[in-house]
C-alpha cells in the first residue's frame, strides 16, 4: 500500500513537472527581470508623481503632474533636450555613413585583410570611460596630441572640449570614433549575406556600380540598416559617461545632455522626484520614436 501511494505521488509529480517545465525554466530569468527592470520602473513612476524630501524621515507627498509640468518651464531641461537631439542626429548619421562606406570598401576591395577588420573593431570593445579619458587627454589644450599636431602644422591651437564652439563637435568625434565600428560590423555582415544572382543579372544588363548600389544593395540592406540605426539612436539618446568625463556638460551647458541633467537633478540638487519625471520623459521619447521608426520601416517595405 505504501509503495503504491509513493508511486502515485511520484507519477503525479512527474506529470506536474513536465507540464510546468517551461515555466520553471523561465522563472530565474523572470525573477531577474522583475528585480532589475519592472520594480525600478514602477518605483520611478511612483517617485515622479510625488515629492520626495532629502530628509528620509519626512513622508512622500503626492504631487500629481506637477513634476511633469515643470518640464515646460525648465530652461535647463530644454537645453539638455536640444543638445541630446543635436548629438543624436549628427553622431548617428556620421557613424552610419562611415560604417557603410568602410563596409563597402572592405567587402569589395580588401576582403582578405582580416586583421584590418579586427583593428577597426577595437574602439567598440573599449569601455566608454576609457574612451572618454583617452579623448580627454587627446583634447588637452597644453599637452594634448591634437594640439601638438596643430602646432607642427602651423595651425592655431584650440581648447577643443573646453571651447564653446567646439565642445559638442569634440564629443561627437569621440563618439563617432568608438561606435562607427558597430555600424561597420552590422553593414559588413549584411553585405556578406547578399545574393550574387541579382548583381550578375544587373551587370549583364549594363547597370553601373552606383545603380547596383542604389537599386540592389540599399534595398537588401534595409532591415540591417533599420536595426543599426534604431540601436544607435536609442543608445545616443541616453548619452552620459562620455559627456560626464569629457566636458562635464560644459562649457556654458553646450554639451549638457538629458542623462547628465538627470544625474545633476538627482544628486547635486537632491530632487529625485523631478529626476524621475525627466527619466520617464526620456523613456517615453525613446519608446515613441522606436515605435514610429519601426512602423515607417514596415510601410516602406
Amino acid at each position: 500500500m505504501t509503495v503504491s501511494v509513493g508511486a502515485k505521488f511520484g507519477n503525479s509529480f512527474e506529470r506536474w513537472f513536465e507540464r510546468h517545465l517551461r515555466v520553471l525554466m523561465l522563472a530565474p530569468a523572470m525573477l531577474v527581470l522583475l528585480t532589475l527592470t519592472i520594480f525600478p520602473s514602477i518605483y520611478m513612476i511612483i517617485a515622479a508623481a510625488t515629492r520626495i524630501s532629502p530628509n528620509p524621515d519626512l513622508p512622500w507627498q503626492f504631487a500629481g503632474a506637477d513634476n511633469f509640468l515643470r518640464l515646460l518651464t525648465d530652461d535647463q531641461f530644454h537645453v539638455g533636450l536640444l543638445n541630446t537631439l543635436v548629438f543624436t542626429v549628427f553622431a548617428v548619421s556620421t557613424e552610419f555613413l562611415l560604417g557603410l562606406g568602410l563596409a563597402l570598401l572592405l567587402d569589395r576591395y580588401i576582403r582578405r585583410l582580416n586583421f584590418l577588420k579586427t583593428v577597426l573593431m577595437l574602439p567598440m570593445m573599449l569601455p566608454p570611460v576609457a574612451v572618454a579619458i583617452t579623448w580627454k587627454l587627446i583634447y588637452e589644450p597644453q599637452f594634448g596630441v591634437l594640439n601638438e599636431i596643430m602646432f607642427r602644422l602651423g595651425l592655431p591651437l584650440q581648447a577643443w572640449a573646453g571651447d564653446v564652439r567646439l565642445a559638442m563637435f569634440s564629443v561627437i568625434v569621440a563618439d563617432v570614433w568608438q561606435w562607427t565600428p558597430f555600424m561597420f560590423l552590422l553593414m559588413l555582415a549584411g553585405l556578406a549575406s547578399l545574393p550574387d544572382e541579382p548583381y550578375e543579372a544587373a551587370a549583364i544588363d549594363g547597370a553601373s556600380a552606383w545603380r547596383q548600389f542604389w537599386d540592389l544593395t540599399l534595398p537588401f540592406l534595409k532591415p540591417i540598416i533599420a536595426i543599426a540605426l534604431l540601436l544607435r539612436i536609442m543608445d545616443a539618446l541616453r548619452l552620459f559617461d562620455l559627456v560626464f568625463i569629457l566636458t562635464g556638460g560644459g562649457p556654458a551647458d553646450r554639451t549638457k545632455t538629458l542623462s547628465l541633467y538627470i544625474y545633476q537633478v538627482a544628486y547635486r540638487f537632491a530632487d529625485p522626484s523631478y529626476a524621475a519625471a525627466i527619466s520617464l520623459f526620456v523613456l517615453f521619447m525613446t519608446v515613441a520614436f522606436s515605435t514610429w521608426f519601426i512602423k515607417r520601416m514596415r510601410l516602406a517595405d
